[in-house]
């Protein structure tokens, strides 16, 4: 990388840890893209020129939360299949949980402006990124004959993003809190899994769900 493209890397990660910090504390109706180019020391229209506008800038911010889930789990490429699973949603939590009030704010804003998303290819390439990390988990199953391959990874991986999906959102909205996000996750993916289980497979996962099942639902507040 030249060093022009240095800079721009440089002026570009200030713009987001600044947006960051903004909507944490303020919400994402608080981002201002004047203010923002001034206080990321940058001008209006070089912000525009490194990332656009606001929904870019939130898109932007959820591209980069999806990366470094797939970073931290790449130590787990070649773990047993079930436990390639478990890493998805045990270090999105660990993720989520060193900056709350952000992803908390950042979810509830790309609610509102997924339309947009959409038109521009921003929400269906996160939803795509995060489906092929549940697709790679049901694929190594499949390949160590821990699945019947009845279900297509493909499948198994956007079934499971659904079952994410849903108590990801309860969370941010404040209906349950992280630990509670987990355990639906997780149970969520372990019944994904047990439709095309094998039976010694299966009989593993249905004591997962039933250890999972016994717990009491924590909810906020």
């Amino acid at each position: 990388m030249n060093t022009r493209a240095i800079n721009m890397q440089k002026r570009r990660d200030r713009i987001l840890t600044e947006a960051r910090r903004v909507i944490a504390e303020k919400g994402f109706d608080a981002l201002n893209t004047r203010d923002l180019a001034k206080a990321a020391g940058v001008t209006a229209p070089t912000l525009y020129n490194l990332i656009g506008n606001k929904e870019q800038i939130l898109h932007g911010l959820l591209m980069e939360a999806v990366e470094r889930i797939e970073e931290r789990l790449v130590s787990f490429d070649n773990a047993p299949p079930l436990e390639m699973a478990e890493a998805i949603v045990l270090q999105s939590t660990d993720l989520y949980r060193e900056d709350e009030n952000f992803y908390r704010a950042a979810v509830i804003a790309s609610d509102r402006v997924s339309v947009s998303f959409g038109q521009s290819g921003g929400s269906s390439l996160i939803s795509e990124r995060s489906v092929q990390m549940a697709a790679r988990a049901s694929a190594a199953a499949i390949s160590q004959g821990l699945l019947r391959g009845n279900v297509s990874a493909q499948a198994l991986g956007e079934q499971m993003f659904i079952c994410y999906r849903s108590p990801f959102r309860d969370w941010a909205f404040g209906l349950i809190d992280l630990d509670e996000f987990a355990r639906q996750a997780l149970r969520g993916f372990y019944m994904c899994l047990a439709a095309d289980a094998v039976e010694t497979f299966r009989a593993q996962l249905l004591r997962k769900i039933r250890k999972l099942t016994k717990a009491p639902l924590r909810r906020t507040g």
